[in-house]
């Protein structure tokens, strides 16, 4: 029974050196019980692209799947070689860092941060905060697409830029489908967690705007770019330039008030934005509009009732129907005293008579940009 007992310790004491070494060769290293000296190394960050870690010109381990996720820790014998772990690119020769390894160490921490084609030690935040209106624009770090805006939509992004210490990197922005430059900016240490919010105003990036003083400090300016477009509904715009009329209308009687003398604000084909103040107005009242051609009360727009044959002009509104309102801080206002308002305005259509066979245009909803340049006088 002792020999049987002998004899199955040491098979038990071989098989764990040849697991040993199994796994030493399955890192590239071979295990030297007598010289080994082990390290752990750790690497943690981000990167774009897939990555290798190298020792001793022996692969320890790369980053995984299509997100290229960091290998947990990794085992070194630093006993050989130049005690120094290399990254390069996958299946690539250039190393892009290399990393001293302290054999007085165990555990190696090291952070990194992939950036096209060059490996960072720290970065900064940067906040993107834009409003394109209705057109679409792309962001470059060093000529390399970082963000981008769809369906000219307002985009809400913070951006991870790898940056090291007195390193300058260029974030140049382009509408999309283009190759002009429509705005740069040097981007420094010192930028971390700052914001860049803009308009586009065409082509033109707005960063700030300068807005007159209110005239009457409890009345309300508008300084808006007007969408003529219906883009649901039955109406065609018929282009042209066209004057906002403005109205004010009782909530409980539905009583128009004619404006003395009229308010009319005039908008250009190739609008930029307008300003105009309203009045202050009083309780249980709304602002509403009527949209029509310039110096004239016709109405610019058309509309199919129910073939291409039946096709009828759309009638002034007189204020009679529709409201200007906004949401603001998730609040539904008709005013806001002694605010200056930045906005688009749209408009919409309202059947009315009967069959329906009356269609008269309507202010549509404001959508708010305030937050998204900066207001001076």
């Amino acid at each position: 029974m002792k020999t049987n007992n002998k004899a199955l310790i040491r098979l038990i004491s071989l098989l764990g050196f040849f697991l040993i070494f199994l796994q030493a060769c399955q890192k590239g290293e071979l295990y030297d019980a007598a010289s080994a000296k082990i390290v752990e190394v750790t690497f943690n960050g981000s990167t774009s692209v897939p990555l290798e870690f190298v020792y001793n010109n022996v692969i320890l381990d790369s980053t995984k799947g299509a997100s290229h996720t960091f290998p947990k820790s990794m085992k070194v014998n630093i006993v050989k070689g130049d005690q120094k772990v290399q990254v390069r690119e996958k299946g690539k020769t250039t190393i892009l860092r290399s990393y001293d390894i302290d054999p007085a160490i165990f555990n190696h921490q090291i952070g990194i941060l992939y950036d096209n084609g060059k490996i960072y030690d720290k970065s900064i935040f940067y906040n993107l905060y834009v409003n394109p209106i209705d057109r679409d624009v792309e962001f470059f770090i060093d000529g390399k697409i970082v963000a981008q805006t769809f369906s000219g939509g307002q985009l809400t992004r913070k951006l991870e830029i790898p940056l090291d210490k007195d390193q300058k990197r260029e974030l140049s922005v382009k509408i999309k489908g283009k190759n002009e430059v429509i705005f740069t900016k040097t981007l420094m240490d010192a930028d971390s967690n700052k914001t860049l919010k803009f308009l586009l105003d065409g082509e033109k990036v707005l960063e700030n705007m300068t807005l007159p003083a209110l005239k009457n400090p409890k009345g309300m300016s508008l300084t808006f770019k007007f969408k003529p477009v219906i883009e649901f509904g039955q109406s065609t715009f018929l282009g042209g330039d066209v004057d906002l009329v403005f109205y004010i209308r009782d909530q409980m009687t539905e009583e128009v008030t004619h404006l003395s003398p009229e308010l009319r604000v005039s908008i250009p084909l190739s609008q930029s934005f307008v300003t105009v103040e309203l009045p202050p107005l009083p309780e249980g009242k709304i602002y509403t509009y009527d949209v029509v051609r310039k110096g004239k009360n016709i109405v610019p727009y058309s509309y199919k009732k129910w073939t291409a044959e039946d096709i009828f002009p759309a009638l002034p509104n007189s204020g009679r129907y529709g409201r200007l309102g906004f949401f603001k801080d998730l609040t539904d206002y008709s005013f806001l005293p002694g605010e200056r308002i930045v906005g688009v305005l749209s408009v919409g259509e309202e059947q009315w008579g009967e069959g329906y066979d009356e269609v008269f245009i309507v202010p549509g909803s404001v959508t708010l940009l305030n937050d998204f340049v900066t207001i001076g006088n």
